[in-house]
Order: structure tokens, then C-alpha cells, then sequence
């Protein structure tokens, strides 16, 4: 055991400590007394978290097993982690007071500006230990969230160990020294918190001679200042601390730190070294970016930070004059947490209050439930050796104790409050990186059956390929946690991915304050937990679900290996990778029993996790290997074939076509996108509701819903038809709710191509479109007026009919330069395949190369000279390359301005002018491709009437 974790653990069952007020320090300058206002040290606790321990107690929290625990030992637990909260406030809150006040007791009123680009917003990541002290009047929050709504932090104090840590997150000594008016009136407080540094007393003068060591920040600043603000003989040793290799170490009074370390070759582990050994360790900051270097002193001395380059200087601003118990609420978070334990304690003695989420309680629940989520983060359990915040140990086991007589069924917030709180609290105190933990035994309501919890689990370890689709993402692996069941993981070949793992990624699961009722857990999928090379990573979970891999650093396309053991086998389908026929068996058989609560598809470019019931009702009277493959052709092939992507394969005459172009059309810039989550459960808005995982409140089918909810993920500009309109300025045309609807019906129309399934057969409009042109043309106008009117009418109007636009287009397609007589299928993909494809090839177009030229041509825009297309623009000259025809008149057809620029590029290419052709159709037939006729209209007067 290392000295610091040695240090932790001795920290667990004794929290003494205690801040002297006697004393008189050097320096006088600045911080403005209130001499009405004193303050008094507080009388330590009557009770010792030793008072409470027996040797199953203390043999759990060293564990993290309460399965030894008995009901009797409930009671003592809870009255432990409350004596060591109020441990933890005596200590906090009596530094404050005395970082807040003079050796008289005169509480001091000091102002601080920080500038916004010069500095840090500092933050402990564990209020056990840190304690941000300097916290400014405006609103800002800690990184992490821990204290939403909070003023900015400025400073912070720290226990770590034997040692103490002092951080600010500007540069303080050179602004005080320097007389600059936002530091001079803080200049007491930073000498009392030096002093309590240096000596463990604020009030207590320091020894004479300080042998100062001093690393990225101005040597000749620290000496003056602690020799003429607290009378100190200051010698600046030579010793460089942040050399692993040096043995001078042992002799510095002080390691003084700042943000210019960043050339330095060190570990945390060096300052974990003399933290554990008791140095006092001051840093400050200066700049508003944080090096690797600097962020290994934070993670040593327990700091999250962000930079404030851009926040109002009045949210970096300390000015308020406050009390200390004032100050003292403004900060702390233990007061909640105490007042939480006494209520489990004994209920009568707290007033607990309306059960919702800002209930007091509820968020101390809460926010001990993110202090676990920080130490899964980095890998680390609540009985990691290094974890000093002892409570949160406690707390783990309390929840473990409560969660087997949990049961969803009929909870709610107007049942019994204590219920409901055990509830609660069991639901969020979850440290899911280590070997045990508790199951409700009703199971975890509609999240997981209690079935699962008899499946069964790997007793050897299985290795277990995982393919990564994209740079950073999650992604399933294949196998499944049952609740309360251990995992053991390994990483076998990371392929330089950093990696953690995770239950389920599912973006919502209701509320326990619903009107509906607390019907399953708070949080049912896990936090992520990361994993540790060359380590046996334990993971569990009370709730179960199917592992994923939370993953970054990654490459495109490759695979990584894992060993597990102890995971179970589910209804798991990965297309990603070769599936033998026994597995695809084994896994619809998983799927058919009920036994798991989900099942999960595994696609190039999408992945789907459903609840089994859902999915049994989506599949209907299919086989599992039928229903899997009309997801796989619909939803994701169908898509990917219509943007473009290489994972679908180029049909001989797409290809053909793209030689001809000279266009690269399956090259590594037309990869699927980052992969699209879908979540068959409950619905973040709404029925289905878009973003990445979309979720809708219903099994994955091949309707209308998802193929909507995946265009919307993949859409790209040649598809939105959007610009200032003519006459308003204000956009108009198919955007959002439009664009997406391109790519779901050309979804339909394959639908019914290959299953003769006919979906939304209105969504072209084809009669609407048609509509539209026969009374822009009643009107009587000519040339730009008729092009003006027609773009009002259309573009502002039906979004079905603005839709039908980018259909006539490929229907033009298939006659005009494949010579077909009517559209088929193949012919409209084609034409939709090379319309995206050549977006991202002009994406990727650079005009200050000297290739640009050549470049352009191939996309058909010779004439501009910069990379600032409309979307009218954009989609008149890709179109009319792909056309092979001069679509000028066909978009002052349909009402498109476009501009000069965009009739030159294409006016160079020399093409034939293309006639003005539609193709009618019946109504709500758009599926049909074989059921139309093909009108020729005049270019000017009236228009015969729609054929059907």
C-alpha cells in the first residue's frame, strides 16, 4: 500500500481535526473587518465515527460487501457516516471562519476580481476534502455540475493526506504585491490561508526561516510576498521538485507551483508523494488553458477546473460582504447530507417536505450519487484505497441493505415517504466498479424482469471482439450484466482506444416524481466505468442490461478485444461481424424466453437496444431472422444506399457512371456517419423523438417513424432546399421536418419495391406539386415576376409538394440520361446516390489549392471563386452534372432563385438545355413508379390539367 493510500485509509474511522485561532499574523493589509460581526470556533462533535464501528461494519467498509451486515447494523452505519459528515463540517466550516477572519475574531469583508483571461474556475471533485473557499457573488457552477447554480471558484483549500493543498485560479502574489486594486482588499484572507498552508493555524505566525520551492511561476513574487506580507525568512531553493529523480525534496517548507510546468517530465504520483508525506503544496493560475502537466497537480490535489476566457467579469468577482455562516451555505454541500442521514435515523426528528427534485434531501441524494459517478469515471470504486471521501463508502452499503425489499409496483411519491426516500436513495448511492451488491427481489420494474437475475453467467473468461464504428462513440458488446452479478473485464488489445464500459445507452427513463409513479429505478443503466489496462476491471450492476463500450481515441473500422467473465449471452445481433447460424439461434431463442429485459441489433452506421416485449409485438408473427432483415434493408440499407455511403456497395451502372465522372465514389470520405442509436422504451418527447439515441415508446418496425427519425441524423444540404426568400428575406423552403422526409420516403418506395409494403404513399406529392405549377402559370406573369410567384407558393407552402421537387429531379434523371421510359427503383437511388456523394466531394474541395481547378469541374462549378453556395445554387449546378443537362429553366420552373454565378459555372460545361418534363402520378401512389405519365409542359402560358 502506498503511503498516501495508507494515509486515506487511517482517515476512515478518525476525522480529528481542528483549526487553532491564537496568534497574530503578519500583514494588515486590505479585507475591510466588520468588527460587530465576530466569529467563534465551533465545539467539536459529541460523537467519533469510531463510536459506531464493530468488526462487520469495519470489515464492510474495507470490502465494500454488505452481505456479512445485519439489521441491527443498519442503524450504526447510518449514525457513522453522519458522525463522520459532521466531522467533515466541523473542520470545513471552522477553516472558513478562520480563513474569514482576524486573530481577534473580527470577521473580515474582502473583495477579489479575477480576470476572465487570465484564470481558472476551480473546484473541489470531492467535498470531503476540498473546500472552495473563494467563491464568487455571480453564478457559475463547478465543472463537473457538482454545484450547479454556485458563485465561480476562485480558491480552493484541500486535506489530502497528511498534507494540505491551497489553490487559487488566478496568479495572487505579483497582483497583491503589484497593488492592483480587483487583489489588494483580499490580501488578509490570502495571508490567512497561507498561513493555515504552511503551519495548519490562520492565525499562527509562521517560523522564521521557509525554505521555498518554486516551479512555474515567479520565484522573486513568492519570496518578496512572504516576507513582506507574513515576516518570514524566505530562502528559494534550487531543488526541483518536479524532477522524479531529486532527493531534495524532503528539506522544502513549500512547494509553490504554477501553470508553466508544462515542459516538465513528471507523474502525479510525485505529488501524491509529497502530499502523503505532508508538504504544504500552494498553485496558481495565470492563463485560462489547462497543460497535462498542470492537470496532474489538479487530479493530486482533488481540483476540476474550466477556464473563463469568456465570462462576464461580475461572475469572477468576490464583493458581497457576508457572514460566515453566509459564506458557509454558499459552499458546502455537508449540512444536506447530515440532515439526510438523521432523517433515515429517525424520520420524526426532520421535516422533510414535498417530495420533488428540489427537495433538499433529494439533492444531497443526488449529489453523493454524482461524487460515485466522478470515481467510476477514473476507474475507481467508493472502497478504492485512494478514495478519501469515507461517507460515500457508507452510503454504498446503506443502499445495498435497502435495495432487496425495494419494489416499483405501486411506489410513488404520495406513498409512504420513507418508502420512497429508501427508494430513492438505494436507486442512487451505486458504485458499479467493484465485486457485490444487491438486487431488488420484484426486479427493476419495467427496466429488467426479475427472471434475469437467474440467468446464467461465464465462469471462464471468453475473448470477445468488439468492432468500433467510429473515432469515439458506444457501442454493444455482445454480452449482458445480470443484476447483481460481477463482470470481470480485460482488455486484451485496446488498439490505442481509451475505453470504459457501461449498462444500456438510454437517454431517458422518466422521473420517480412522475404522476405516474416511481416505476423503475431512478437511473437503471449504469455509470461509465472505465477501464484500466493490464488490470481485472470489476463491474456490477443491481439492474442489469447490456454492456456497452464507452469508447475514444479510436480508428474507424477497427476492432478491439476484450476478455470477460461472469457476463451472460442475450438476444444480441451484430451484422458488423460474421454471425454463425447457432448464434443467430441462441440469440432469437434469448429473445422469444422473456427471461432478459432487452435485445440489441448491431448494424454498419446503427444500433438499436429495445425492451423485449416490444420487440416480440414489432415482430408479430415473423421469424426473428425475417424481422431482422426487413430492419436491416428499410431503416439502415435503404438509407445508406440513398446518402451515398460505401458500406453500401455501388450497383455496376452507379459505378460506371461515377468513372465517368471521374469521381471518387467510395472513397473514405463517404463512410457511414457516426452511428445512429435507436431505443425501443420510453420516449424523450413525445412518441419518437429524435437525437442520438432517438427513442420512441414503441418496438423498431419498418413504418414511417424511424426511417423519419434516422433522416434526420443523416440528412445533408443537397437534400435541404432552404434560402432568403425573394420577397421577405426571411428562409423559406425544406429544412428541418422536410429534408429528413426525402430520405424516409425514398425508404418507403424501397419498401414497397422489395415487400410490396405501400407506406406514405403522399409523402411526394406529386398532384400538389403539379397544383402549384398550373396556378403559378394561371396568373398571367412572365419571366422573374412568374419565378417570384412560384417560389412564394411553393416554397412557403406544402412541405409534401417541396419534397416532390427533389423526386421530379431524379425522375428526370432515369429518362433524361438513362433513356428509361419510365422511373424505376434503381434509377432514382442512382440519381440520390450521386447528388450526396457529390456533396461531400465538394466538401472536400480546398479553392486555394492549385487542384481546385480541376476539382470544380468535375462537380460543374468552373465559375466560383469561393466556397459559398446557396442551397439553389449548390443543388442547380451538382444536379445538372449529374443530369448531363442545363436545369435553368426547370428550376425557374418550380420557383428556385439561382444566381448568375451558378448559370455561368454551368453554362461552361456545354450541356443541352433540359426540357421542362414532369412526371404525373395518382394520388398517394408516389410508391408506384410504374403507375405515371410523363407531361411535357410549354415554356410559357397555361398548363393542361393533371392527368389523374
Amino acid at each position: 500500500m502506498t503511503a498516501r493510500a495508507s494515509a486515506f485509509r487511517n482517515a476512515l474511522l478518525t476525522v480529528s481535526l481542528s483549526i487553532g485561532l491564537i496568534a497574530c499574523g503578519g500583514g494588515g493589509d486590505g479585507g475591510g473587518e466588520s468588527a460587530s460581526d465576530s466569529w467563534t470556533e465551533a465545539v467539536p462533535p459529541a460523537s467519533k465515527p469510531e463510536d459506531f464501528i464493530n468488526a462487520r461494519i469495519s470489515a464492510a467498509l474495507s470490502t465494500g460487501s454488505a452481505a456479512s451486515l445485519t439489521l441491527q447494523d443498519q442503524t450504526a452505519l447510518l449514525k457513522w457516516a453522519l458522525s463522520t459528515a459532521e466531522q467533515q463540517r466541523y473542520w470545513q466550516k471552522n477553516l472558513l471562519g478562520a480563513l474569514y477572519s482576524n486573530a481577534s475574531g473580527n470577521i473580515l469583508q474582502p473583495s477579489l476580481q479575477a480576470p476572465p483571461h487570465a484564470s481558472l474556475n476551480l473546484y473541489p471533485t470531492d467535498l470531503s476534502t476540498g473546500m472552495p473557499f473563494a467563491m464568487a457573488d455571480g453564478a457559475c457552477g463547478s465543472p463537473l455540475g457538482l454545484q450547479a447554480g454556485k458563485g465561480c471558484g476562485l480558491g480552493v483549500a484541500a486535506k489530502i493526506g497528511k498534507g494540505r493543498a491551497l489553490a487559487y485560479g488566478q496568479e495572487m502574489f505579483g497582483k497583491i504585491l503589484s497593488n492592483d486594486a480587483g487583489f489588494t482588499q483580499f490580501t488578509e484572507v490570502m495571508n490567512n490561508s497561507l498561513r493555515w498552508l504552511i503551519a495548519g493555524d490562520a492565525h499562527q505566525e509562521l517560523k522564521k526561516s521557509l525554505n521555498v520551492a518554486v516551479k512555474g511561476t515567479n520565484a522573486a513574487n513568492v519570496k518578496r510576498y512572504l516576507e513582506e506580507k507574513l515576516g518570514a525568512a524566505v530562502n528559494i531553493s534550487s531543488c526541483n521538485v518536479l524532477d522524479p529523480a531529486n532527493a531534495c525534496w524532503q528539506d522544502i517548507d513549500l512547494i509553490v507551483l504554477g501553470q508553466s510546468i508544462e515542459s516538465e517530465k513528471f507523474d502525479q504520483e510525485l505529488i501524491d508523494q509529497y502530499l502523503s508525506a505532508g508538504k504544504p503544496l500552494y498553485f496558481q493560475a495565470s492563463y485560462w488553458d489547462v497543460g497535462s502537466n498542470t492537470q496532474k497537480v489538479f487530479n493530486a490535489i482533488g481540483i476540476q477546473s474550466n477556464h473563463n476566457y469568456f465570462r462576464d467579469p461580475n461572475t469572477l468577482r468576490i464583493s458581497n460582504s457576508m457572514s460566515i455562516e453566509e459564506r458557509w451555505k454558499r459552499m458546502n454541500q455537508v449540512d444536506d447530507l447530515i440532515q439526510t442521514l438523521q432523517y433515515f435515523i429517525d424520520p420524526a426528528s426532520v421535516t422533510l417536505g414535498e417530495l420533488n427534485s428540489s427537495n433538499a434531501l433529494i439533492q444531497s441524494i443526488r449529489t453523493h450519487s454524482s461524487a460515485l459517478q466522478g470515481l467510476n469515471a477514473q476507474g475507481r470504486s467508493a472502497f478504492s484505497e485512494d478514495n478519501a471521501n469515507a461517507v460515500l463508502k457508507a452510503l454504498v452499503l446503506i443502499a445495498d441493505l435497502w435495495r432487496p425489499d425495494v419494489n416499483y409496483t405501486g411506489l410513488s411519491k404520495n406513498s409512504d415517504p420513507l418508502t420512497f426516500m429508501k427508494t430513492y436513495a438505494s436507486d442512487a448511492w451505486l458504485d458499479y466498479s467493484r465485486s457485490t451488491a444487491a438486487a431488488s427481489k420484484t426486479g427493476a420494474g419495467d427496466y429488467m424482469p426479475a427472471a434475469a437475475q437467474d440467468m446464467a453467467v461465464s465462469s471462464d473468461w471468453e475473448t470477445i471482439t468488439v468492432t468500433i464504428p467510429q473515432s469515439s462513440g458506444v457501442t454493444a458488446i455482445g454480452r449482458a450484466s445480470i443484476p447483481a452479478k460481477a463482470v470481470d473485464i480485460q482488455i486484451a488489445d485496446a488498439q490505442g482506444a481509451s475505453m470504459a464500459v457501461q449498462t444500456s445507452h438510454i437517454r431517458t427513463w422518466g422521473s420517480p416524481f412522475d404522476d405516474s409513479g416511481y416505476k423503475r429505478p431512478l437511473r437503471p443503466n449504469s455509470f461509465s466505468v472505465k477501464l484500466n489496462a493490464g488490470a481485472e476491471n470489476k463491474f456490477i450492476s443491481p439492474f442489469g442490461g447490456p454492456l456497452m463500450l464507452n469508447y475514444s481515441n479510436a480508428a474507424a473500422g477497427s476492432t478491439v478485444t476484450l476478455k470477460i467473465k461472469g457476463s451472460a449471452k442475450y438476444a444480441h445481433f451484430d451484422f458488423t461481424q460474421p454471425m454463425t447460424a447457432a448464434d443467430m439461434n441462441a440469440a432469437s431463442a434469448s429473445l422469444q424466453s422473456r427471461e432478459f429485459g432487452w435485445n440489441t441489433f448491431k448494424f454498419t452506421g446503427g444500433e438499436i437496444q429495445q425492451i423485449t416485449p416490444y420487440a416480440l409485438k414489432a415482430m408479430g408473427n415473423l421469424t426473428p431472422d425475417a424481422y431482422i432483415e426487413r430492419i436491416k434493408t428499410v431503416i439502415f440499407d435503404s438509407n445508406h444506399m440513398a446518402n451515398g455511403y460505401r458500406n453500401m456497395p455501388l450497383d455496376s451502372s452507379t459505378q460506371q457512371y461515377c468513372n465517368a465522372l471521374g469521381w471518387d465514389c467510395t472513397g473514405e470520405i463517404h463512410r457511414a456517419p457516426n452511428v445512429q442509436h435507436f431505443v425501443g422504451w420510453l420516449a424523450a418527447c413525445g412518441f419518437l423523438c429524435s437525437g442520438n439515441p432517438s427513442d420512441g415508446a414503441a418496438g423498431l418496425d419498418i413504418g414511417w417513424g424511424w426511417v423519419h427519425e434516422l433522416g434526420h441524423n443523416t440528412v445533408q444540404g443537397v437534400l435541404t432546399m432552404t434560402f432568403p426568400s425573394t420577397e421577405s428575406g426571411k428562409t423559406i423552403g425544406c429544412g428541418t421536418e422536410c429534408n429528413n422526409n426525402i430520405l424516409a420516403g425514398l425508404s418507403m418506395l424501397r419498401k414497397y419495391e422489395i415487400y410490396a409494403l405501400d407506406s406514405n404513399g403522399a409523402n411526394f406529392h406529386h398532384p400538389r406539386l403539379y397544383g402549384n405549377i398550373k396556378d403559378n402559370r394561371s396568373t398571367g406573369l412572365s419571366g422573374e415576376a412568374l419565378r417570384a410567384e412560384m417560389e412564394n407558393r411553393l416554397w412557403q407552402g406544402d412541405d409534401n409538394a417541396k419534397q416532390a421537387f427533389h423526386m421530379q429531379l431524379a425522375y428526370n434523371y432515369t429518362r433524361l440520361h438513362q433513356g428509361k421510359s419510365q422511373p424505376d427503383l434503381q434509377g432514382v437511388y442512382e440519381f440520390m446516390r450521386l447528388l450526396n456523394i457529390s456533396q461531400r466531394l465538394y466538401n472536400q474541395i480546398d479553392f486555394a489549392k492549385p487542384t481546385a481547378a480541376a476539382d470544380k469541374y468535375k462537380l460543374g462549378l468552373g465559375a466560383f471563386t469561393e466556397k459559398n453556395l446557396s442551397r439553389p445554387d449548390m443543388i442547380y449546378v451538382l444536379s445538372s452534372k449529374i443530369m448531363g443537362y442545363d436545369l435553368k429553366e426547370m428550376f425557374r420552373l418550380y420557383g428556385v432563385p439561382v444566381t448568375e454565378t451558378a448559370h455561368a459555372s454551368v453554362a461552361m460545361l456545354q450541356l443541352p438545355m433540359a426540357p421542362l418534363n414532369f412526371y404525373a402520378q395518382p394520388v398517394n401512389r408516389s410508391n408506384h413508379l410504374n403507375e405515371g405519365t410523363w407531361l411535357t409542359l410549354p415554356a410559357a402560358g397555361p398548363v393542361a390539367n393533371y392527368p389523374y
